[in-house]
This record gives structure tokens, C-alpha cells and sequence, in this order.
């Protein structure tokens, strides 16, 4: 079998997915991208063998699209993934039934897993990695530490507090690396938040802040974090922090 992957999306483009495609690519994926629509999936020449379907929205833009993909399952050599919320997923399952899907994954995507499944197909094993979850508001700074951090980590992303606590709800990590400052939630309440609860109370935190002076030093020391790095670090002095903080040196 090729490692060719037909990706179907409502959209082209939008940040996790292209973090999705890229991750693929760098495992030596070739993907096609499609929307939902079976005639521009008909016309694809050479059509392949693996399609990873990321539900969003109303299950009727996905409807024609599911039930042709449930064909070609059941005809043998296809192999069919959803990516959705919980709710997306089990309305797509009353179209293409769970025999027929070979993998689900819950949004946000952890592409560690979802390469976990694709890759025995070839062959492969993935070596295990560290699991940092980056907390920011910031999506410029969310995509420089995926960028940073990716290589030699298994990173989660979430843009607030509360998709943080959602997503740990779902993900075991084993560091955070958290924005000390934010909307809504600042990141000293969701340290809080993450004390309180026995699940993710031995989550270490690492507190991430743009500001040196002594008043925030001092308030980010004063809940007591794994450690706090700042955001003006040079990379390779940030990223030899992360590493020196899992060698516990």
C-alpha cells in the first residue's frame, strides 16, 4: 500500500489542520485533500486507500460523502479514520457503522495518536515521547512552540484555560507549559483549577511569562510552579530548560 491519504475537510485551510497535514508529511505521507463532495472525490485519479475524514459542522454536508466512503470500506483494502467531537462522530457512526471505521479521534487531535494507528499499516512504530500540553492565547506563539517543541516532543496546543481543562479531561501529559497571563482565565487560576483536581494535580507546570520584573517574578513564584521560563528566552536556551526539567536536573 502507498502512503497516500485522502484528507476530507469542509476547509483547506485553517491552523490544526495544517498542523495535521504537515505532521503527516513529515511521517512521508502524501496528502490529497477533498472536500466532502463525491463528485470531486470521484474525479481524483488513482484514489487512495486511506481517507481521514474531519467532521465539522452539519452532518448533512458530510452525508453523501459517508456513504460513499462506506462502499469503498466494505469492498476490502480501504481503511477510513473520523476526527470530530464526540457528538459529530457517533451522528456520523448512524451513516458509516463502527465496523466500518478503522480509527476515531476526538477534536482537539493528538497526531501521535492518530499516526499510531496509520503507521502499523507499513510497519512503523513511533518511538514514545513526552507529552507537553502549551497553554496561550497567543496563536503565533502556540504555532513558534510547535515549531520549537514538535521535533522531540508530542505536543498538545490549547488556545485557553478552559480548552486546557477540557483537553486534560481526555489526554494524559506529562508537562504544561503555561501562559501566566490570559483572558477570561489567567493562567494562575488555571494552575488553581489544575491543584484542586486529584487528576491533574501532579501535572507540573511550567509557567510561561513575557514579563522579568520583581512584583511577577515574585507572583509566579508564590504559587509554587514546577518553574517559569520566559517568553524573551533564546530557543535553544528555552528548549534546554524543557529537556534539563525532564532529566530532573
Amino acid at each position: 500500500m502507498d502512503r497516500r491519504i485522502l484528507f476530507i475537510s469542509s476547509e483547506s485551510q485553517g491552523f490544526l489542520i495544517n498542523i495535521m497535514i504537515n505532521s503527516l508529511k513529515s511521517e512521508g505521507y502524501e496528502v490529497i485533500m477533498s472536500p466532502p463532495d463525491i463528485v470531486h472525490i470521484d474525479l481524483i485519479s488513482n484514489l487512495p486507500h486511506i481517507f481521514i475524514v474531519y467532521l465539522e459542522g452539519d452532518l448533512v454536508t458530510f452525508e453523501g460523502t459517508l456513504n460513499y466512503l462506506k462502499k469503498l470500506v466494505t469492498n476490502g483494502g480501504n481503511y477510513i479514520y473520523l476526527i470530530g467531537t464526540d457528538v459529530e462522530i457517533t451522528n456520523a457512526h448512524t451513516i458509516i457503522p463502527k465496523p466500518c471505521v478503522e480509527g476515531t479521534f476526538s477534536r482537539p487531535v493528538n497526531m501521535k495518536d492518530v499516526l499510531a494507528k496509520l503507521n502499523p499499516l507499513f510497519g512503523d512504530n513511533l518511538p514514545d515521547k513526552r507529552r507537553i500540553l502549551v497553554v496561550d492565547d497567543d496563536s503565533v506563539m502556540l504555532r513558534t512552540m510547535n515549531n520549537w517543541l514538535s521535533k522531540k516532543y508530542d505536543v498538545f496546543m490549547a488556545n485557553s484555560g478552559m480548552n486546557a481543562i477540557s483537553l486534560l479531561a481526555k489526554q494524559h501529559v506529562d508537562l504544561i507549559l503555561l501562559d501566566y497571563e490570559m483572558p477570561v482565565i489567567s493562567g494562575l487560576q488555571v494552575f488553581e483549577m489544575l491543584q484542586s483536581e486529584s487528576a491533574t494535580a501532579d501535572i507540573p507546570v511550567i509557567f510561561l511569562t513575557a514579563k522579568d520584573d520583581k512584583d511577577t517574578v515574585m507572583k509566579v513564584l508564590s504559587v509554587k510552579p514546577a518553574k517559569y521560563l520566559l517568553k524573551t528566552m533564546p530557543t535553544e536556551e528555552l528548549m534546554k530548560s524543557i529537556e534539563n526539567f525532564f532529566k530532573g536536573v
